[in-house]
């Protein structure tokens, strides 16, 4: 039976998982996605750590599905992004057929040899995409599994087909039928994420998250390792743990963010987000799944 979407549900679960005892393990490997899949990939990084750019990838999967659900080839046309982005506030008009042109120059999508008019030419998804893709849900299912059982081991079950493009596809038709993000609960890292490297800042500091000093805890967003790693500069680096800072969610203790003091807000708010986040990920997994047809466990 398929799981219809239900915020105080999906709370309720992102609660329990937050006590469950592997959390501090599923929390680790959560943290690992965007650092795993970006680090030494400037292009990827800077694709997937911005909102707008995330939000965009996402409709082009669930078109792409949607169209071979339909019977056809699969593909999408550039008027069909821009209709559908028009329904979202993430991205404008102009921004949407900017990120088409980036993603086509970055080998993450290609064009069909036929028609000249690239606006109703149908573009896919490429095997560099799906891969990125795949590898990015073999991670947060790996972390998942932590919290809640899996059908399968991970890798096997992230390149199952039709498992990408449908938890993109659930990701979009969620928030067109109930107006749901992972932005909604956390309206203060909506500031962060608007950043390009935004996310993968916000995430590397997460990682680095240690206790000491009593009940104190500390990290590190060092900009000349996150520059080398991820082709962000250093200023971006520097503007985006300001946004934190002035948030009250950090302290940055020393320069180029080599000794960053973690605020109570920020811890809570670190744990709230991976919980919420794997919760997420668990109901798109048990819509995916269930659309498939495949088999999954219970809670």
């Amino acid at each position: 039976m398929s799981v219809e979407f239900n915020r105080e549900a999906l709370f309720a679960d992102a609660a329990s998982i937050r006590v469950h005892p592997e959390f501090r393990l599923a929390m680790r490997r959560h943290t690992d996605i965007g650092l795993t899949v970006a680090d030494g990939h400037p292009l990827v990084a800077k694709l997937i750590c911005q909102t707008s750019r995330y939000a965009t990838m996402a409709l082009i999967l669930c078109l792409d599905d949607l169209a071979a659900e339909g019977g056809s080839a699969g593909g999408v046309t550039v008027s069909q992004v821009i209709a559908a982005i028009g329904r979202t506030p993430f991205a404008s008009v102009s921004w949407a057929k900017l990120m088409v042109r980036v993603f086509h120059r970055g080998g993450l999508i290609e064009y069909s040899p036929a028609g000249p008019d690239r606006r109703t030419r149908p573009f896919y998804p490429t095997p560099q995409l799906i891969e990125m893709g795949q590898q990015s849900i073999e991670i947060f299912l790996e972390a998942l599994a932590f919290v809640r059982p899996l059908p399968m081991p991970a890798a096997e079950l992230a390149r199952q087909p039709g498992v990408l493009t449908g938890f993109a596809r659930e990701v979009v038709e969620c928030y067109f039928a109930h107006r749901f993000s992972m932005l909604e609960p956390f309206p203060e890292t909506e500031a962060l994420f608007e950043r390009d490297f935004g996310y993968l800042i916000f995430t590397h500091l997460i990682q680095t998250m240690q206790a000491q000093e009593g009940a104190h805890v500390f990290g590190s967003a060092p900009a000349g390792e996150l520059s080398r790693r991820f082709g962000v500069s250093r200023a971006t680096v520097r503007n985006v743990l300001d946004i934190a800072e002035g948030k009250g969610l950090i302290a940055n203790e020393s320069k180029a963010g080599h000794r960053i003091r973690f605020t109570p807000a920020f811890v809570d708010l670190a744990e709230r987000w991976v919980a919420t986040d794997l919760a997420w990920l668990n109901y798109l997994l048990k819509r995916t799944t269930a659309r498939l047809g495949i088999e999954c466990g219970r809670n």
